[in-house]
């Protein structure tokens, strides 16, 4: 069996979010979530996460809701 996969990985979202080029205000919340979270990311997880918060830092997404 195996298990579930509804939830998207930070993985998913964070490529969606580069390949895109946007970023909706869901997912920015998401992503500061996890990466202040009390359960720690792996080292993957939080370069990821890093990517994305410093690509929307240097304006090079763009915010929607």
């Amino acid at each position: 069996m195996q298990p579930s996969t509804l939830a998207p990985t930070i993985e998913e979202i964070t490529n969606r979010i580069v390949a895109s080029g946007r970023i909706t205000r869901a997912d920015e919340r998401f992503l500061l979530r996890a990466a202040t979270s009390e359960q720690p990311l792996s080292d993957r997880d939080m370069r990821q996460v890093k990517h994305v918060l410093d690509r929307l830092k240097m304006g090079l997404l763009r915010v929607v809701d």
